[in-house]
Parts: C-alpha cells; structure tokens; sequence
C-alpha cells in the first residue's frame, strides 16, 4: 500500500504582463516584501506577437517577462502567493482595467505548474478558488509544451528562462536533501 510522502520543495516564479514599465518598481517592492528577493528574471518581449488577449483590457505594447523568487517553498504556497498576486494586480487598476497581470507558478524537476483562476479541462482545482495549470514538462532535455500550453510559454525565451530556472531549482534541491538549505515558510500577506 502507498503511503503518504511529502512534496519536496519547489521553485516559485512569477509571470508578468504588463503595460508601464514605469509600475515595477513598485510591484517589484510589493513582491519582495512579501515573498522574498527577486533572484533574476528573463528577457522582457513583446507580448503582443504571442496573442492579443489582454489588448481589450490593457492595451497595446504589452512587455512579458518572467522573474524567479529566491529561495526553495513547499508547492501548497501557490495558493497564498496567488492571492497576493491579484491583490497586487487589483491595488494597480485604472478605470476598472488592470495594467498587469502577475501570474506566479512554480517548477519541479518534472514540470512547469501555473495558478488560474478559471477552470478548464487539464486544470485540477485545489483551494480558495485556485487551480493549478500544468504548461510544460521536462523531457528528453528539454520543456515540452502540452496542448492547451499558451503561446509565449512555447517561445525560446520561455524554454531559456525556465531551463535555466531548473537549473537553479536542481542545485537548491540537493542541498535542501543534504539538510544544507532549508525552505521559506511563511510570507506573503493575502487581501481578499
């Protein structure tokens, strides 16, 4: 009989989409105070050569980028640094429309997880509203997109950041199951 195991620590990210660069500094303040320094982010794109789903909401002109959280957290965080990612979100918005979008997710060895608020046929719903969304997984070298994985998440700047984000997840792994690093417990204040 299979017995219950712990999930071993995770790496958190966060996704942004956003439409003034003008506002991260303040978002990256709010984040680091309640998550943790940022450890180092992707190359920032042209959001809208992926898709045009945001433009009704927040424009034209939209940067993507994707930035690592330091440190090593148990995967049940998700949810906590979901909330505190839409309160965030909701604190920025002008005439009822959001200037960014912050969509944090976390990587194992294995795979590339997301939080969504919405429902769909792969997601698994797991609490307080929140699911989780599985966009790539390792294989063979490298991320493999799955079906229903958006757009961006398939470019080469996703795979670079995400790659190089596993790297840095591997070696934090280790340590943590040498007992030389222990994961961050707590943080992040949550308004619902």
């Amino acid at each position: 009989m299979a017995q219950p195991i712990i999930h071993n620590p995770v790496q958190f990210f966060v996704g942004v989409i956003i439409s003034e660069m003008e506002l991260w500094d303040n978002i990256s303040r709010a984040i680091s105070s309640n998550w943790g320094e940022i450890e180092f982010s992707s190359e920032k794109v042209d959001f809208d050569q992926f898709t045009q789903y945001y433009q009704s909401e927040m424009g034209t002109g939209l940067t993507r980028f994707w930035f690592a959280l330091e440190g090593i957290r148990f995967p049940d965080d998700l949810i906590r640094i979901k909330w505190s990612c839409t309160a965030i979100e909701n604190s920025l918005t002008q005439d009822k429309n959001r200037r960014v979008n912050l969509d944090p997710g976390y990587i194992t060895e294995a795979k590339v997880i997301l939080a969504s608020f919405k429902d769909f046929a792969h997601r698994i719903y797991l609490t307080e509203g929140v699911y989780a969304d599985m966009q790539l997984i390792w294989r063979d070298g490298k991320f493999i997109p799955r079906e229903w994985t958006f757009a961006d998440y398939r470019s080469d700047i996703a795979q670079k950041f995400f790659t190089r984000l596993r790297e840095t997840y591997r070696r934090k792994l280790k340590l943590y199951i040498q007992g030389e690093l222990e994961p961050i417990r707590g943080g992040g204040k949550i308004h619902r």
